[in-house]
């Protein structure tokens, strides 16, 4: 064997490529034929083609090196042709002609059971001791999710879209298992998908191997189709599980950059909710369903108000009140303002949401002896009253008058939660008030910073750091012409703030009679919480270390169609009493393998056998659940003829 150069020219433009061959004579006449397409070699000298050559016809024939001399860049190149040799004789793709056009085409989109395997003997003479085991590669999440995947008919939707090949298609595929099952930068999914997993004998590319280029751009390209590619899923999702749309849930999360991030307009300041207000970020807004099922997700600069993403929901909505008789939007106090709801209502769709204001006029009304009673799901008491009231709303120019519920919830779950938030506020307010006392007890050399003003100041910036705490404290600067000489103040305990903890108002348009029912349906805005929960942490989309705007909502959008296909497994798990995180999930299902083993039979043929191990118990049950094909294939064989 040896490497040939070939040269190509597209486009005008001429390129060199390498080939590694075999000299044979056929009918006396010694013709060079083909083994497999190097690339262009970039990594490796001239001098050493032959080496690798040499390297890759050793691999193929077991001969074993007695002094391994070999370098350890051509060492590395020559198992991966070697190993793209073998992947080649097994995954041959089967061509037709078509009638019609006389084009040729792949004759499946997605053959799971790859053609180009080739029938033995199921009894041949062989030689044990040249048994070899070669790879052993990660399949059981692989094959589950790409069972979800048709099931949803994701790859097939691609694959009827005139703007995608088959190519791309596979490649986009890989590139969703990869955030799926080891959610990394492109470069890491790349060598995963190279090196661990076995994702190519379900979606095989052209090429046989993938790389981060090739997964950026067809990123790109799915999140080009990013409204049409949720409709549909969406939508497959709602007619296999018979899902009526009763409530739209909607929240906005964060994610922050690890740079300064110049290339992308989006990229602002602002408040992070993992506490990274170093970092710039980008907000993210999901629409959900009452079952926690995405519907549809938009990107906003990180500085975005809360409030003024609510006319885009809105928008997005006009499509589903078709399928619903009037929607009912669940959302949290953060986008609820009085111009929202208004807003909302003009559009003929109802609200549900925590109150941003207090109430002090119905917190007067309150009777604890009339509150109604009953339990949440940790067993704890839960106590509410309703109240009414008007809100004014115009559609065009006409008035309207609407009748409002207003829910009064005492919880202990977050009366704790709120406690402890306000025991971590006292604390540090009143360190810093020992702190603004120390520094007027000890005297001081500039007397300015003594003056009175200067002090209520101080005292001003931490109240205004530990919020709200203020209310709950007299203070009091005792002063001796104009110059402060001691800080004095003391915790009220009658204070108006400690009464409403635990406290709070959800509210309403739509008719409701019954608090429990009621309080039920807000808490269902916790499935988006949920949502942000499994893309952060076990979909890793946090922190993105892309620069430009378009990588960036390319990478959170391949997230969340990720999330589509976590939902859709975990949903039906979870109907069958299964109840694992994704995580979990993963970890049991890669207990599945698929193994390359060869061995030389008797008439010096290299005889290699692809097999899928049996899932374990826990991945059986999975499978169970999902009524899914438990194995990809059972035995694929071939024979190696190369010399």
């Amino acid at each position: 064997m040896f490497i040939k150069k070939v040269t190509n020219t597209k486009n005008g433009i001429t390129y060199l490529t390498y080939r590694l061959v075999k000299s044979q004579r056929i009918d006396g006449i010694p013709k060079h034929i083909n083994i497999l397409e190097l690339g262009s070699l970039s990594e490796i000298p001239l001098d050493k083609h032959k080496c690798l050559a040499d390297r890759i016809e050793r691999l193929i024939n077991n001969d074993t090196l007695l002094f391994f001399d070999q370098d350890v860049l051509i060492d590395q190149w020559s198992h991966y042709f070697y190993r793209k040799l073998i992947s080649n004789s097994f995954n041959k793709p089967k061509i037709i002609i078509n009638n019609n056009t006389g084009n040729k085409q792949v004759g499946e989109l997605f053959p799971i059971n790859l053609a180009g395997t080739q029938q033995l003997d199921n009894i041949q003479q062989i030689k044990l001791d040249t048994f070899e085991s070669i790879t052993s590669h990660e399949i059981g999440g692989e094959w589950l999710c790409t069972q979800a995947i048709k099931e949803l008919g994701l790859d097939h939707y691609l694959g009827q879209q005139p703007d995608w090949n088959f190519n791309e298609t596979s490649l986009g595929m890989l590139g969703l298992l990869g955030r799926l099952l080891y959610p990394g930068s492109e470069k890491k999914t790349a060598e995963w998908l190279n090196e661990n997993s076995a994702a190519m004998e379900l979606y095989c590319p052209e090429s046989g191997t993938v790389d981060r280029n090739r997964l950026m751009q067809c990123t790109k390209k799915l999140y080009q189709d990013k409204d049409k590619i949720e409709k549909h899923l969406s939508g497959q999702i709602d007619s296999i599980f018979n899902i009526e749309n009763k409530l739209i849930l909607y929240d906005l999360t964060n994610t922050h950059f690890e740079g300064m991030m110049k290339l992308c307009p989006k990229a602002k300041y602002g408040h992070n909710k993992q506490k990274r207000n170093d970092c710039r970020q980008i907000t993210l807004g999901l629409m959900a369903d009452q079952d926690g099922f995405v519907k549809h997700s938009n990107y906003y600069a990180g500085n975005i108000s809360e409030p003024k993403t609510f006319a885009d929901v809105l928008f997005e909505l006009e499509p589903f009140k078709n399928g619903i008789r009037r929607p009912v939007i669940v959302m949290d106090a953060g986008i609820a303002a009085e111009y929202n709801l208004k807003m909302s209502l003009s559009k003929e769709i109802d609200y549900l949401c925590v109150s941003r204001s207090g109430h002090k006029d119905l917190l007067a009304k309150v009777d604890k002896d009339k509150l109604v009673c009953f339990v949440n799901k940790n067993r704890q008491d839960v106590r509410a009253q309703f109240f009414h009231q008007n809100i004014d709303y115009q559609i065009g120019k006409e008035k309207f008058t609407r009748q409002e519920t207003l829910l009064y919830v005492e919880t202990p779950a977050k009366e704790a939660k709120e406690r402890g938030m306000f025991g971590k506020k006292q604390q540090g307010f009143e360190t810093g008030m020992q702190q603004i006392k120390g520094s007027v007890v000890k005297p001081q050399k500039n007397k300015k910073n003594q003056a009175v003003a200067k002090i209520w100041e101080r005292i001003g910036r931490l109240k205004e750091k530990y919020s709200g705490i203020g209310q709950a404290y007299s203070i009091d600067v005792v002063e001796v012409e104009g110059q402060a000489t001691d800080v004095v103040w003391q915790f009220i305990k009658n204070n108006s703030i400690e009464p409403k903890l635990g406290t709070y108002f959800v509210r309403t348009s739509i008719i409701a009679e019954d608090e429990a029912l009621l309080w039920k349906i807000y808490h269902t805005v916790g499935e988006i919480e949920s949502i942000f929960r499994t893309l952060k942490s076990d979909l890793n989309c946090r922190p993105v270390f892309h620069q430009k705007e378009i990588n960036i909502e390319s990478h959170l959008n391949l997230s969340v169609l990720a999330y589509f296909i976590v939902s859709f497994i975990r949903y039906r798990l979870k109907q069958n009493k299964i109840y694992h995180s994704w995580t979990e999930i993963v970890r049991i299902m890669n207990t599945q393998k698929c193994n390359l083993n060869s061995v030389m039979n008797t008439k010096g043929e290299k005889i290699l056998l692809k097999t899928c191990t049996q899932p374990q118990l826990k991945a059986r049950e999975i499978y169970q659940a999902m009524k899914y094909k438990q194995m990809p294939f059972y035995r694929k064989t071939t024979v190696l003829k190369v010399g």
